[in-house]
């Protein structure tokens, strides 16, 4: 009987804690006015500059797939190995 009190203590405290919460209409009249206020804005750029950019992309992307590729030979490599390895000490 002793220990009965123990969850009613828990049971108010959540409930105390639930009138503390904001409701989700007072949190978005909280921030109406920053999102307004926030428009973005971007740089106007040549054709040639547009080019440039796109270039670089480019290129970055080659090396990102190039880089991607060895290492899926180098992992390919390792298995191999492995599988070998496997078959030499165990199915000898």
């Amino acid at each position: 009987m002793g220990s009965a009190s123990q969850p009613m203590l828990v049971v108010k405290a959540n409930r105390a804690l639930l009138r503390k919460r904001r409701s989700f209409k007072e949190i978005r009249e909280a921030y109406e006015g920053y999102v307004s206020d926030s428009e973005l804005k971007f740089k106007e750029l040549t054709p040639f500059e547009q080019k440039k950019i796109r270039d670089k992309i480019i290129q970055q992307a080659k090396k990102d797939r190039w880089l991607e590729i060895q290492n899926y030979f180098i992992a390919l490599l390792i298995l191999v190995f492995l599988g070998f390895l496997f078959y030499a000490l165990f199915l000898d």
